[in-house]
């Protein structure tokens, strides 16, 4: 796999010419801003779906039957306690409540064998069997939260070629409270924090074709990258994963569903239990009061609420680029590929022409990903592989916007545990495949690594 790194790349589509005021709804400085050419129809319905996604649920039973159904068990009240404005979560402080921060979760699974390339296998994601897939720390009345944690961090001094030191911090997780027992023994942990919701609908319709040609598992061309399709399963077929950490989840509608069902408990067409992550081991959950009602399809979220919001994050427009003509800009962008940053983080993509939104169709686009798995090292390994990634494999991370995060939802946090509190830091974890274009950033003198870091916050 190469990168097909040109002049020219960087000029600006017309998905980021502009962004679209609907009401004064919409500012410069948010996320949540339509696509420029979405149909008039649609504009209506995004600003509703808008409104399906920052409304707060509340537990069953309730006069409210259009917003009951929270929990038992859940993380947050609204999807955009984890995502404000449709930007990225943070990591909590040390020793402070986990449960307190909605936007960090941790993920529970078990630990099977390094993901063999000959055989294909794929490991289904199995949970913990009295927690589940992610711990709770949140409940309705009478029913008690799963637990708590709390995180201190182990820091380390990185000293560059020129002599900068840059402090690394690493999360540990602890545990203060377990309300229903011990974990299994072989039960993993991964800590996430929120993604920002940007430029999904495009994401979303980037052909098979297309991912599937970057790959280079073998490594081929002895480029020292090799990555890797995830497959995962979709009920009985085999597809490929493109939201996520880990590229576990095929498409927006699932990824959405997912976290109506986990994070908060509600129960949605393509995962109807309206007990959300309960196991067994929680009778009371099981047996709570659920918002399961027949004008919602006999669901909380029923499928005209799925799909306003399918349609809000769908449409959401990424941010333009910024200071193209910028020697600056121009340096940054130079020594971006000299180091083999795009071999991953590819600039320019392009949609197929089978999305139901017009809008998303045969667009060119610019979002620095490959969407495919990357190993990057050991430090950053997740608790227990999800399908085809193993612990150590990450999907590539798209850069648009990443410049704007705390402009964006106040907050910082980089990686997938938000353990960087800047870009520099981000870098300097990256290991594995990308252990060449971390060398590369520590080699720069202090000027030429501002240039770079100036051009990726301008994405």
């Amino acid at each position: 796999m190469t990168a097909n790194v040109k002049n020219g790349i960087f000029l600006v589509a017309g998905v980021y010419a502009s962004f679209f005021c609907f009401q004064n709804t919409a500012v410069a400085s948010d996320y949540s801003t339509p696509l420029v050419g979405i149909k008039v129809e649609d504009k209506l319905d995004f600003h509703i779906g808008e409104g399906v996604f920052q409304k707060f649920w509340v537990p069953a039973p309730s006069s409210t039957t259009a917003s009951d159904g929270l929990g038992p068990l859940f993380n947050t009240r609204s999807c955009n306690n984890c995502h404000v404005n449709n930007g990225r979560g943070h990591a909590p402080e040390a020793n402070i409540s986990g449960a307190s921060v909605p936007s960090f979760l941790i993920k529970l699974g078990k630990s099977y064998p390094a993901y063999d390339n000959k055989t294909n296998k794929i490991y289904p994601h199995i949970g913990d069997k009295r927690y589940g897939h992610q711990l709770q720390g949140l409940s309705s009345p009478g029913i008690s939260p799963e637990g708590d944690y709390y995180l201190t961090y182990s820091t380390y001094t990185e000293t560059l070629d020129d002599g900068t030191e840059v402090k690394l911090r690493k999360p540990k997780l602890h545990w203060s409270k377990l309300n229903y027992g011990d974990f299994e023994s072989n039960t993993g942990f991964t800590m996430l924090v929120s993604p920002a919701l940007v430029g999904m609908g495009l994401l979303d319709n980037i052909t098979d074709e297309i991912i599937i040609s970057g790959a280079d598992p073998d490594d081929t061309n002895n480029d020292g990258i090799s990555g890797r399709v995830s497959w995962i399963f979709n009920g009985e077929k085999k597809v490929i994963g493109r939201f996520g950490y880990k590229a576990s989840v095929a498409s927006v509608s699932a990824q959405n569903q997912s976290a109506f069902n986990t994070d908060l408990g509600l129960s949605t067409p393509l995962n109807p239990s309206p007990s959300g992550d309960c196991t067994a081991f929680q009778r009371d959950c099981m047996e709570s009061p659920n918002g399961n009602s027949p004008h919602l399809d006999n669901l909380e979220v029923d499928k005209q609420q799925a799909r306003l919001v399918d349609l809000f994050v769908s449409l959401s427009s990424p941010p333009a680029m910024r200071n193209l003509t910028s020697d600056i800009f121009l340096d940054g962008k130079r020594f971006f590929e000299e180091g083999g940053c795009a071999s991953c983080h590819i600039p320019k993509m392009k949609t197929g022409n089978n999305s139901d939104f017009a809008v998303l169709n045969n667009r060119t686009f610019y979002p620095f990903t490959d969407m495919l798995l990357h190993d990057m090292g050991p430090e950053l390994a997740s608790g227990f592989p999800s399908f085809s990634a193993s612990p150590s494999e990450w999907r590539t991370a798209p850069l648009w916007g990443i410049g704007l995060s705390e402009k964006i939802s106040g907050r910082v946090g980089f990686l997938h545990d938000g353990r960087a509190r800047t870009i520099e830091e981000a870098i300097l974890w990256h290991g594995g495949e990308a252990k060449r274009s971390q060398e590369f950033y520590k080699n720069l003198n202090k000027e030429q690594r501002k240039k770079l870091i100036y051009f990726l916050e301008s994405l």
